[in-house]
């Protein structure tokens, strides 16, 4: 690979190069494994400024204090993607691309959001689901995870090497049972918010996808759809998790076991199910 494209951290502090044919995927791979230290180091120096919510690829913070700086820096939130900077938008136009990385993945959702909207306000309805965003995303942050996409009344995250480490199955399993206890809150509960997990380990694209002006960073493939399928598929209070994220994870700990079919596969999917304090209350 020409070392002229090589990733490096810029006068412009930008994750990215500007110009050239960052879309191989050996270059990509090296982004995403973290193997090149740029954008590392960059998540690291902007990981020290609150606070949340953060650029999805270089962790510029939207809010707090380290707003003034990072704006400064011209990594205030782009108008075309809310959920990266300007510069890393910028920059991801210039050069799309990805690459196919074994990474895990986590949905979450309210069960029976659309009855918790009949019984109640529009008004306490959003508040009830922004508590829910706001939880989720905690405890998917505190363990290296990328939100992805706040999903009408759900939350996708990626865990990717570059962000968690290699131990990413560890890190999905964790965000899941640490973001069951945060919703297991005594007002959230009172509005008949109950929450589902799902998590699930494999290779998946991840990249760049949409159009020139409307370009998004995220994952796509089957890991991702299973990891869906989990997600929806869990009761109230549950975290279901893939058997290959729980040997990934190298779990020992004794839990209930359950085959799920899944759409599209012809062998039935083995998850073990884990139980946060919500289950006894739904």
């Amino acid at each position: 690979m020409n070392k002229a494209y090589r990733l490096t951290v810029m006068s412009d502090e930008s994750p990215l190069p500007p110009g050239g044919d960052p879309g191989t995927s050996e270059m990509w791979r090296s982004i995403l494994m973290g193997t090149d230290p740029s954008l590392p180091a960059l998540r690291r120096r902007f990981g020290r400024l609150p606070s949340d919510p953060r650029c999805k690829m270089c962790a510029a913070p939207f809010r707090g204090p380290g707003r003034l700086v990072t704006r400064l820096m011209m990594h205030g939130p782009s108008s075309s993607n809310p959920m990266l900077c300007s510069l890393c938008f910028g920059n991801l136009r210039k050069g799309p691309g990805g690459a196919e990385i074994e990474i895990s993945v986590l949905f979450a959702d309210i069960r029976g959001s659309t009855g918790i909207a009949e019984r109640t306000s529009a008004g306490d309805f959003r508040r009830l689901v922004q508590q829910f965003y706001f939880r989720a995303a905690k405890a998917i942050h505190q363990h290296d995870g990328i939100v992805d996409k706040f999903l009408g009344d759900g939350i996708m995250a990626l865990f990717i090497p570059v962000v968690s480490g290699d131990q990413h199955a560890i890190r999905a399993i964790e965000a899941g049972e640490a973001l069951l206890r945060a919703v297991a809150d005594r007002e959230l509960m009172a509005g008949g918010v109950r929450v589902g997990v799902g998590v699930h380990t494999g290779e998946a694209f991840v990249g760049t996808v949409g159009s020139e002006d409307r370009l998004d960073f995220t994952a796509l493939g089957d890991t991702v759809n299973v990891a869906a399928r989990l997600g929806s598929d869990a009761g109230a209070g549950e975290l279901l998790v893939s058997a290959v994220t729980w040997a990934a994870a190298g779990r020992a700990d004794v839990a209930d076991r359950r085959e799920l079919a899944v759409k599209g596969r012809t062998e039935p999917l083995e998850v073990v199910v884990l139980r946060g304090d919500a289950a006894a209350v739904a």
